[in-house]
């Protein structure tokens, strides 16, 4: 089985695997989440914004609340995961919008979709 590459087309930067981009990323969650801050510029939060923006597009996740509010932030928050059969607690992203509500973003699956999208068989 060929690697999926993922291209980050905010930077315009190729990880060469998915797992790679999904390490990437994480880690980027975490420290957010470790040091309770919110980002809202810089390369990593338009990085965030072109991932969720992007899983939601081909997807066709939230595409009508992107269309009716911005995405002003990204933030580490802990949830509840149900796996197996057993609800475990996680770390993911979420997503600030400008309306001032928040959702959840799991950055590996988004670019698990991306990859799947931009490597198709």
């Amino acid at each position: 089985m060929v690697a999926k590459t993922v291209t980050i087309e905010s930077k315009d930067y190729v990880f060469n695997t998915l797992k790679e981009a999904q390490r990437y990323y994480d880690a980027i969650v975490k420290e957010l989440y470790d040091a309770k801050l919110t980002l809202t510029s810089g390369q990593d939060f338009e990085d965030l914004k072109w991932i969720y923006a992007s899983y939601c597009s081909y997807t066709n996740h939230n595409v009508d609340r992107l269309r009716e509010s911005d995405i002003v932030g990204f933030k580490g928050i802990s949830t509840v995961q149900q796996k197996g059969g057993q609800y475990i607690p996680t770390e993911c992203g979420a997503v600030i919008f400008s309306d001032g509500t928040e959702e959840e973003f799991f950055t590996d699956k988004a670019i698990k979709e991306i990859a799947i999208k931009q490597n198709p068989r």
